[in-house]
């Protein structure tokens, strides 16, 4: 009859009652059994119930009990970037018209002609609407009949006196040349017959009175003769010249007026608004159409007051527009506005765009990119995933070596400025240095890393 092997608990004793110490004991005696072959002391039986106790209980007790660090990470790295970075700008804008304006009539009348609408594409120097024209022709053929009649006087005085006006003159002194001399013959002999008594004192008077209005008349034409030979004076010539200036000014006006009966388009574009209709009475100022330029426009941007003093104009600006999906416009920075508007503390920019395709209208709204320069200081890059925030702080995960094991090291680093998918950071980090941008969230210093792939940025 075979012998039965039990082992129970009457047949062992327990030295090590705690649980730890009692698996660390018996699991050492239980290898150096399976080593061996022999048990340490006899007792065969008793040394088979406790290996088979030690494998039930786990007989890696020992192993589990040596200190381990955390297992290998599979990660995904890339490489820190250095250089000099410049950022895009993101920020949006209004298409405006490159030239617009509100055409007013320049005279007050009656319209009598609109002859386009809106929505007419218009050429420089083309009639649009024509106010009633016939009380301003009126006044400009008034006004140049009056010109001309101020320009032939002034005509006459410069050429001097006529020939036959000199004759006439002259015909008229001599004849008061012969009334002064009869007139003078009179006044003596009647002083002769005053004193024989035969004429009375009266008869004296009236001779002395008929000579003195001779030689008055005498001199009057005598002066006139000098006149008529001498010409117009500087002074008469120079007034005749004023009143023809004078006149020839109001001449213009009418004319000008005149031409402001026609409406005429200022500039190539397209008419935007029309504000009358035909038969209205307008007023000076009163608006007719509104036109705006097409061909070219500009969009005006609102820039923050961080990134003003970095904006070069003659800079390229990258502008997209939701009308025009797949198309990106480039245009020039053309003018800055130092004035910030309102509360906002962004500053316009102004952008000219070709639109010789139209494309482009007032109003729609601009989406712009500006790539402002850089300072010329060298910036460290990295992928946005490799920041790893840390309360009101942030970390990133940078791969050493180690005996050919590459690690886990941990850097407080500070984000600056944003670049798209990447971030400049400030701290321990140099560029060349590989960074894990997957699977970092986890990791603890020192911890083995299995690298399975590797980004560029």
């Amino acid at each position: 009859m075979k012998n039965k092997i039990s082992c129970t608990p009457s047949m062992m004793t327990f030295p090590i009652t705690n649980k730890c110490g009692w698996r660390r004991h018996y699991g050492a005696l239980a290898r150096r059994l399976l080593r061996t072959g022999r048990p340490p002391g006899g007792g065969a039986i008793l040394w088979v119930c406790m290996l088979a106790l030690f494998a039930f209980t786990g007989g890696t007790a020992g192993a589990q009990d040596a200190p381990q660090g955390p297992p290998p990470a599979p990660v995904t790295t890339a490489m820190a970037e250095g250089g000099a970075f410049s950022k895009p700008v993101h920020v949006t804008g209004t298409v405006e018209a490159l030239a617009s304006t509100v055409l007013s009539s320049e005279v007050d009348g009656y319209l009598a002609e609109l002859l386009v609408d809106e929505g007419d594409t218009v050429t420089a120097g083309q009639v649009l609407a024509q106010i009633r024209a016939l009380p301003y022709r009126y006044a400009l053929e008034q006004a140049q009949a009056l010109a001309r009649a101020d320009q032939e006087r002034l005509r006459e005085l410069r050429q001097g006196t006529r020939e036959e006006d000199i004759a006439m003159v002259k015909a008229n002194l001599a004849k008061a040349e012969v009334v002064a001399e009869k007139a003078n013959k009179h006044y003596a002999r009647s002083q002769s017959l005053l004193e024989k008594k035969i004429i009375s004192d009266e008869e004296l008077d009236e001779a002395h009175e008929r000579w003195e209005e001779a030689q008055a008349i005498l001199q009057v034409e005598k002066a006139t003769y000098d006149r008529a030979l001498a010409g117009a004076r500087e002074e008469e010539i120079g007034a005749a010249e004023a009143r023809a200036a004078a006149s020839e000014a109001q001449a213009a006006v009418a004319k000008d007026l005149l031409e402001r009966a026609t409406i005429r388009a200022p500039f190539d574009g397209v008419i935007t608004a029309k504000h009358t209709e035909v038969g209205s009475w307008l007023s000076i100022g009163e608006g007719v159409f509104d036109l705006d330029t097409t061909s070219k426009v500009r969009v005006r941007v609102d820039i923050p007051e961080t990134y003003y003093g970095r904006i070069v104009i003659g800079s390229d600006m990258s502008i997209t527009f939701d009308s025009v999906p797949n198309q990106t416009f480039v245009g020039k920075v053309t003018k800055k506005i130092p004035r910030a508007s309102g509360r906002s503390r962004a500053f316009p920019i102004l952008v000219n765009l070709d639109n010789s395709e139209g494309h482009l209208a007032s109003g729609m709204l601009a989406r712009v990119m500006l790539e402002t320069p850089n300072s010329g200081e060298n910036s460290v890059i990295v992928p946005r995933d490799a920041l790893v925030p840390r309360g009101p702080n942030h970390i990133l995960v940078r791969v050493q070596d180690k005996d050919g094991q590459p690690i886990a090291e941990i850097l407080p680093v500070k984000p600056g400025r944003y670049f798209g998918e990447a971030v400049e950071v400030f701290g321990d980090l140099r560029a060349g240095d590989r960074v894990v941008v997957r699977g970092n969230e986890r990791l603890r210093p020192g911890q083995p890393l299995v690298l399975d792939r590797f980004l560029t940025n």
